[in-house]
């Protein structure tokens, strides 16, 4: 195989691995298969129900409207994308295309950004799961329960399945995924063929309807749908045809995204008209229970409640194994401790990264619980900010990497792919990000040093990131190396 990172930034004149042999061929996974992950693993209806309420109280209707802008944006990022992933064909997606790009130290900083956000989602979607846990226990049998017992259940649950090496594959996610596009369908039917609560109305998807609200505040909760979409390329050695079937794959998930969540989120708008904006401030949680009790009945929104639950656990356990896996990855490079990349013999779990990332997750719940802090509002909403920034942060860095990794040599792609696509994805990403910094006090509904604080923190990882790899460059030159290639098959354990 050619090395791209033969020297210490990567330069021009090397020939990609695009048609390098690698286990990829023998892989059996279809565009679909790679498709139903992606789209379970980013919880359609935990998403809808959790999230989709904090933009439409917190910036509009326009929210509808927004998942097709975004999703426009991504398709055109993915063009770049896609073309790098022929030449840079391992596990570490983002990151390891920032470090072909624009050098090992800010690709080191990005995947420290990169597990942090990793570790937060997962640590702060224990909230929502909580809140919907008690609200299911009070709908089926009327006993009014705290979150904290179901908060630390989830915690407890997590770390062992994490500890056994439990995940969800493929066909499990693929069959979640169905059930909770199938409920969000019958309740979208049921709005519209009521007509809804004052009759249907595209204003949502109006341009000026789009850039009235609060942008920012809805680009940031929008972008958290779409994430981990680039998980796509992932899969590669495990396809029969990695490049075509990574391409159908990315196009596929960022469309499906896009389209459902637009539909879904203009429904609930419909259900409650010209209220949308009022029940989704005052009963984020409740708003698509009541929107089903009253479109399509109270049995119906029960069973809501329940597939919520589900769907917020799953999302839990996809985040915290993906941080144990990074986790693993970079000790077992020596990019951290290599304490991380220690295996359970039992199971062949990364056991110290599952009960790290497990007790940071603890820490952050007693600090809640004692605090008097609200699981949903402080927990998830306002700890979600580090992600909510860091997602498109990690997307603006890896276009400027794509642009500056043709700009250098072409590689035989076309100037659409290698220059014109990533360029115009810099901008509007650059766009996005200043957006989303300037509307973190809607978002939060939080006022004062807090709203750089958190956002802050992505800036301080990413240094310490970028001075691990400085320090490995002078130090452990031949460690230093393997910056951008976690996870690959071709070197064992």
């Amino acid at each position: 195989m050619t090395n791209i990172y033969s020297s210490d930034e990567p330069g021009p004149g090397a020939q990609g691995l695009a048609d390098a042999p690698t286990g990829a061929r023998g892989g059996r996974l279809g565009a679909k298969d790679v498709v139903f992950f992606v789209v379970a693993a980013a919880a359609p209806l935990g998403f809808a129900v959790g999230s989709t309420p904090l933009a439409i109280g917190r910036g509009g209707i326009g929210t509808a409207g927004m998942f097709l802008v975004v999703g426009a944006f991504l398709a055109i990022f993915a063009v770049g994308y896609t073309a790098m992933t022929r030449f840079v064909p391992n596990a570490g997606a983002l990151f390891s295309y920032i470090a072909a790009g624009l050098g090992r130290p800010l690709g080191l900083g990005t995947a420290f950004v990169a597990v942090l956000a990793y570790a937060i989602a997962a640590t702060g979607a224990i909230g929502p799961f909580a809140v919907f846990a008690s609200q299911a226990m009070a709908s089926m049998t009327g006993v009014q329960t705290s979150w904290e017992p179901w908060a630390f259940g989830a915690l407890a649950a997590m770390g062992i399945l994490g500890v056994l090496n439990v995940e969800l594959n493929i066909r499990v996610l693929g069959i979640i995924m169905l059930v909770e596009v199938a409920v969000l369908l019958v309740l979208s039917t049921g709005i519209v063929a009521a007509g809804g609560a004052e009759g249907l109305s595209l204003q949502p998807f109006r341009p000026d309807t789009i850039a009235g609200g609060e942008i920012g505040v809805v680009l940031l909760v929008v972008f958290a749908a779409f994430a981990g979409f680039e998980a796509t390329a992932l899969f590669r050695e495990d396809v029969r045809d990695p490049v075509a079937t990574v391409r159908k794959a990315t196009f596929a998930s960022i469309g499906l995204i896009a389209l459902f969540q637009a539909i879904v989120t203009w429904a609930i708008v419909q259900g409650f008209g010209s209220t949308a904006v009022a029940v989704a401030n005052e009963k984020p949680t409740e708003m698509f229970t009541m929107a089903a009790s009253q479109y399509v009945g109270a049995g119906f929104a029960e069973v809501i409640t329940l597939l919520v639950v589900g769907s917020w656990f799953a999302s839990i356990l996809a985040f915290h194994n993906a941080t144990a896996r990074y986790l693993y990855a970079l000790g077992r490079d020596r990019a951290i401790n290599p304490v991380f990349a220690r295996k359970s013999k039992a199971s062949g779990s990364a056991w110290v990264a599952s009960l790290s990332h497990t007790a940071f997750s603890a820490i952050v719940l007693l600090f809640c619980a004692r605090q008097g802090l609200d699981p949903y509002l402080d927990l998830f909403v306002v700890g979600s900010v580090p992600v909510a920034v860091s997602i498109p942060a990690m997307e603006l860095l890896t276009a400027l990497s794509i642009l500056a990794f043709f700009w250098r040599d072409s590689r035989g792609v076309s100037l659409w792919e290698g220059k014109v696509a990533p360029a115009i994805s810099v901008i509007s990403l650059a766009v996005v990000v200043f957006y989303v910094l300037s509307n973190i006090p809607m978002f939060t509904g939080r006022e004062g040093a807090i709203n750089w604080i958190l956002p802050s923190i992505n800036l301080v990882v990413l240094a310490v990131g970028i001075s691990r790899a400085l320090w490995m460059r002078r130090n452990r030159p031949a460690e230093y190396q393997l910056i951008g290639h976690w996870g690959e098959k071709q070197r064992p354990d």
